[in-house]
C-alpha cells in the first residue's frame, strides 16, 4: 500500500517551480534537512482545526545558514511517511500521507513541527491520528513558505546522496544518545503545545511515555539518559522556574541532537 516518494516529482509538479524558485540561490536557503525515522508511530495532537507534531531532525548541510522559526519545507528522498490513524470502532488503518503533511522549522535544524489539516480525517472516524517516518526522509527548503525552490544538484545530493545514507548510522543506530532524544521527543509531543501543563500532567508524563513498546523500542541507556533529563526539568517546573517541562524537555533534545549532528560532520563514530 505504501509507495515511493519521487524526488523530483513534488518540485516540478508544483505551479511555478521552476520559475519562481529561480530567484533565491541554493546559497541563500536554510540547511536540508534529514529526518530522523522513527521506531514507534508519533502521535498528532488535533486542536484548533489542526494535526500537529514534533519530530527529531538534523542538518545535512553545516555550511549553510541555520531555519529560521516557521521556515516552510518539503519532503524528498526514498520514504513515505505513514499515517497511522485509530478509529472510534478500535481498528487500525495506515495511509500514505504524502501531499497531506506540512513541515514546518522551530527554529533550530534539530526538530520540526509537521502538521495536518484536521479536516481530513472527518471522513475516516479517526480517534487519533499518528505518523511513522521510515528512513532516508529529507526535507528541501522551500524560497518561499508558498513555492516549492527548484533544488539545486547540491541539495538533491545532500537530501539523497551519499552523507544522507552514512547519517543513518549516527542518528538511528540505537545509541544511548540517539534514544535518549527519541524518548524525550516522545515526552515533548505528550505535553500541550503552549507549554502550560498541570502537576499532575508533568508527574505524569513519563509513566504514559514509558510504554511496553517504547521500553522494548529503546536501549535501557538511552531511557536511563532521557529518565534523568525529565527527573531534572520536572524539578525545575515544580520549584517554579520560568521554563516549563515542555520547553525545558525540548532544549535536552536539542543538546543531544547538536551532540549527534557534531559528530556525524566530523565523521566521528564515537558516540
Amino acid at each position: 500500500m505504501l509507495r515511493k516518494i519521487a524526488t523530483l516529482t513534488l518540485f516540478f509538479a508544483m505551479s511555478g517551480a521552476g520559475a519562481a524558485g529561480a530567484a533565491t540561490t541554493s546559497a541563500e536557503l536554510p540547511q536540508v534537512l534529514g529526518l530522523v525515522a522513527t521506531k514507534l508511530p508519533v502521535p498528532l495532537d488535533c486542536t484548533d482545526g489542526s494535526c500537529t507534531g514534533f519530530f527529531s531532525a538534523f542538518c545535512l548541510q553545516e555550511q549553510r545558514p541555520k531555519p529560521n522559526v516557521g521556515h516552510v519545507y518539503d519532503a524528498a528522498g526514498e520514504g513515505d511517511i505513514t499515517m497511522v490513524v485509530e478509529k472510534n470502532d478500535g481498528s487500525i488503518a495506515e495511509f500514505s500521507a504524502a501531499g497531506l503533511l506540512h513541515f514546518e522549522s522551530t527554529g533550530a535544524y534539530t526538530s520540526v513541527r509537521i502538521s495536518m489539516d484536521a479536516r481530513r480525517l472527518a471522513s475516516l472516524d479517526a480517534k487519533s491520528v499518528s505518523l511513522s517516518v521510515p528512513r532516508r526522509v529529507s526535507l528541501l527548503p522551500r524560497s518561499e513558505p508558498a513555492v516549492a525552490a527548484r533544488p539545486s544538484a547540491e541539495d538533491l545530493d545532500a537530501a539523497t546522496g551519499d552523507k544522507r545514507l552514512l547519517a543513518e548510522g549516527y542518528f538511528e543506530n540505537g545509541s544511548p544518545r540517539a534514544d535518549a532524544s527519541a524518548m524525550l521527543s516522545r515526552m515533548i509531543n505528550l505535553l500541550p503545545a503552549d507549554g502550560y501543563e498541570t502537576k499532575a500532567v508533568r508527574d505524569g508524563t513519563w509513566g504514559r511515555a514509558a510504554s511496553p513498546a517504547s521500553l522494548k523500542a529503546f536501549s535501557s541507556e538511552g531511557l536511563g539518559e532521557a529518565r534523568q533529563a525529565y527527573d531534572r526539568c520536572r524539578a525545575y517546573a515544580d520549584q517554579g522556574y520560568r521554563m516549563r517541562l515542555r520547553g525545558c524537555l525540548e532544549s535536552s533534545h536539542d543538546k543531544l541532537m547538536k551532540i549527534l549532528n557534531d559528530k556525524y560532520w566530523e565523521g566521528d563514530a564515537g558516540f
